[in-house]
């Protein structure tokens, strides 16, 4: 006698992994990380033996920085599939985030090996070489790929880009416009092009290159930087500063009193020094301004102890910020009433730390607020560990810069800004950490006109 066929509930079962896979990937395509997180996390539980399901979950993790969980997953993937090359380029990936250089290339250069005709595997293996300062290498590495697979717009970017840093800028032009051509919303190769125009002294073209991206976009916060730089270089000063002069629009708050449980300030930032040091996401990460430290990227993601009532303190001052541009001349002025999300993070920097110049494009304002800070910082004797801004990113040449302005931190200091204005620290010699907790607060798509 034939078997009987199975209930609908053991099919289902029985499907499960294999519809969970499909949810994960088409919630991915979407860019719908939590939900692709989720789907793939429970199709590794129903069947841990699946190297892509721990595959799509460490590459979802990867995108939400939740770097030991992608670490962890991607890990699994390797171990389950040794030899599969998409499992190596997608940990050489991570590791390359992570700062594990080495490790990262001799992945990459073991993928690329096993995938000769895979151009993103190709792609990565010449990333990791111009991270590890082989710059001709990797533009030699691009120019194959660019003849090999013209069609492949993150190669034209980077060897666009690579050109720019060489300063080839006729091979730059050619390359940053065909990426453009081939994906019109290839912001980074938009910004190459506009750093591009500003190095030729071609300041108008700089302009009229924003001003034409601007008009696609409802809300960029490289608009308005590259905007008044564009602006400073054609003499229109006083335009420009009406935007981002420091001076005008950056505001200094100090916390009094401490949230209820803590006795008082230094105690309440001492706790916040403890929570961040303990934190089991703080790790050193490479792609960010931060250098010779480590960072939290998800601070508020389940956030407990200290954290929670600073948020709610931080939130109440940023609000009151808006409320006090809606009738001004400046870009923050035009909010609409709109939902308004905050994202937080935590850069613990020792001896020795710093971060180079550079703009949160996706807020609004932005707010740092400094729980520890070494004495020699605090005294403000001098520069070392200072807030800076005006200074432009080397890529955006800027003739005659704002006059520099800086910060010291103190405990217990919030310094709230424009989300686009230029600003970055200055190394310091100390063996007391320098705890800065940053936020960002952002309007969701279509809040802003």
């Amino acid at each position: 006698m034939a078997n009987a066929a199975p209930p609908d509930s053991a099919l289902a079962v029985a499907e499960q992994p294999a519809a969970l896979m499909e949810a994960g990937a088409e919630a991915a395509g979407r860019r719908q990380w939590d939900a692709a997180a989720r789907a793939f996390a429970a199709a590794a539980r129903a069947d841990p033996g699946n190297a892509q399901a721990w595959l799509g979950l460490g590459a979802v993790a990867m995108e939400q920085k939740r770097y030991p969980l992608a670490l962890q997953a991607m890990g699994q993937a390797r171990h389950l599939a040794p030899h599969d090359p998409l499992a190596a380029t997608n940990l050489a990936g991570l590791l390359r985030v992570l700062g594990r250089m080495d490790q990262a290339l001799a992945l990459a250069i073991e993928a690329a090996s096993r995938l000769p005709d895979d151009p993103l595997v190709q792609l990565n293996r010449w990333l990791l070489a111009q991270d590890l300062g082989h710059l001709d290498a990797a533009a030699e590495g691009y120019a194959m790929i660019t003849r090999r697979w013209p069609q492949l717009s993150a190669a034209q970017y980077h060897l666009g880009h690579t050109r720019l840093v060489q300063g080839r800028l006729t091979e730059a032009e050619t390359h940053l416009r065909e990426c453009l051509r081939l994906d019109p919303r290839q912001d980074a190769a938009y910004q190459a092009l506009v750093g591009l125009h500003l190095k030729r002294g071609e300041a108008a073209q700089a302009l009229a290159l924003v001003e034409a991206h601007r008009r696609q976009r409802a809300y960029d916060g490289y608009d308005i930087a590259l905007r008044c730089i564009a602006l400073r270089q054609l003499g229109r000063t006083e335009e420009a500063a009406e935007v981002d002069d420091s001076r005008r629009w950056l505001r200094v708050h100090r916390l009094e009193q401490a949230p209820a449980g803590w006795a008082d300030v230094p105690s309440f930032n001492a706790a916040i020094l403890q929570h961040v040091q303990a934190h089991p996401e703080l790790g050193s990460h490479r792609g960010q301004a931060t250098h010779n430290g480590r960072r939290i990227e998800n601070l508020l993601e389940n956030a407990s102890g200290p954290i929670p009532p600073l948020a709610w303190w931080i939130l109440d001052r940023l609000r009151d910020y808006l409320d006090g541009m809606r009738s001004r001349p400046h870009p923050l002025g035009r909010l609409v009433d709109a939902t308004l999300e905050l994202r937080g993070w935590a850069v613990l920097m020792h001896d020795g730390g710093y971060e180079t110049p550079h703009i949160h494009p996706g807020g609004l304002l932005s707010a740092v607020y400094y729980p520890a800070v070494p004495e020699i910082v605090a005294r403000g004797e001098g520069d070392a560990g200072r807030l800076c801004f005006g200074e432009p990113d080397p890529l955006f040449p800027l003739d005659a810069p704002p006059e520099p302005f800086g910060i010291a931190p103190q405990p217990g200091m919030l310094v709230i800004f424009p989300a686009w204005q230029w600003h970055h620290t200055v190394p310091f010699s100390s063996a007391q950490p320098r705890l800065s907790l940053a936020f960002d607060l952002s309007a969701r798509p279509g809040a802003t006109r």
